[in-house]
């Protein structure tokens, strides 16, 4: 089962995409389902919102920025290039890692505005 679709793409770029965009965004979404699932093989089995969103994101930032553009002047023209684009342009950032990591348990949690249980 594969985290995201094109249909899930499409959906969240706001327009169909084109031919070529197609070819390139099925092989970004396999690119980004393996990055996810090297670190979170759990989604293999059980994807969620957050993975399926997490892996458009991924796609969307090369989709949408093809040229890797950070930073763009004009007079005297110069851009700075994303350092995504070194790194193979489809990657997980930090933010995307800590959203698919499931949420910590502890044996002890504190609820403001519980009542106070009496031994």
């Amino acid at each position: 089962m594969a985290l995201a679709t094109l249909a899930d793409l499409e959906d969240r770029l706001g327009r169909d995409l084109t031919a070529e965009e197609e070819r390139r965004a099925t092989a970004w979404l396999a690119d980004a389902e393996a990055l996810i699932l090297k670190p979170f093989p759990q989604y293999a089995t059980t994807p969620t919102a957050i993975s399926k969103k997490v892996c458009c994101a991924m796609v969307l930032r090369v989709l949408t920025n093809p040229d890797g553009k950070r930073q763009e002047s004009l007079d005297d023209y110069s851009y700075t290039v994303d350092s995504s684009r070194s790194r193979g342009e489809v990657y997980l950032s930090d933010d995307e890692m800590e959203e698919l990591r499931p949420p910590k348990k502890s044996a002890f949690s504190i609820v403001p505005g519980a009542p106070v249980e009496e031994s």
